[in-house]
């Protein structure tokens, strides 16, 4: 059953237009936001320049991971959104979680490379990430068991988007037992577990086989 606040139908379609056109915005500003927090190396000489940018390293490489993150988060956030015909308003509160962990991101880069020698740096990170994964699992769960769901959006390529979903949100929020015993063991976890992710991703969205095709509305293979 649907609330009676959930809607369908060209309303719907507006109003999902407009959240994926807000989001889209909000996500544009975290990324800058995000290399704005970049440290700037300084030297009297360039050897001195390309010292500090060396010693900078491990900061650029949070700042890729970071970037990584929120990229994945919105290529998902657009796939789903591709596939969700109706509205509710937890579904546009569900989107607004998701929103302020997204600009919650730079944030958590900028205190885990002022403050990488702390437990509480790491620990935010994991949060937040994990955090922003469970807001979308649960738009998937929610726009499934709501009827939410355009006709061509297949039931098996659901279940297999929700279950990659999982899988790094679970091993960030894991990561946070493991930043108390290993603050480098926890920062190569994420990395791997980006790598593992665009792969399960492609995956999980790709169809297999006609009965895990799905159909537009029209009726035509995708």
């Amino acid at each position: 059953m649907t609330d009676a606040s959930e809607t369908t139908g060209g309303s719907a379609t507006a109003d999902n237009d407009r959240l994926v056109f807000f989001s889209d915005a909000v996500v544009a500003i975290a990324l800058t936001l995000l290399a704005l927090e970049l440290p700037v190396p300084h030297g009297a000489s360039d050897a001195e320049v390309w010292r500090a940018f060396r010693e900078h390293l491990p900061d650029y490489g949070m700042f890729l991971l970071s970037f990584a993150v929120i990229a994945e988060f919105w290529v998902a956030h657009k796939w789903l959104y591709a596939r969700i015909g109706g509205f509710s308003p937890r579904l546009l509160w569900l989107n607004f979680v998701w929103l302020l962990g997204i600009i919650l991101v730079p944030f958590a880069t900028k205190v885990l490379i002022e403050e990488s020698d702390y437990q509480v740096s790491a620990v935010l990170y994991a949060a937040v990430v994990g955090g922003t994964g469970l807001a979308l699992i649960n738009t998937v769960r929610h726009s499934r068991a709501h009827g939410l769901l355009r006709p061509h959006a297949a039931h098996d390529i659901m279940r297999r988007f929700q279950l990659c979903l999982s899988f790094p949100t679970v091993t960030f929020l894991l990561s946070i037992p493991v930043a108390f015993v290993s603050l480098s063991g926890a920062k190569y976890s994420w990395a791997a577990v980006f790598v593992l992710t665009t792969l399960a991703m492609r995956w999980a969205t790709h169809p297999v086989g006609d009965s895990g095709r799905e159909q537009s509305p029209g009726g035509a293979r995708r």
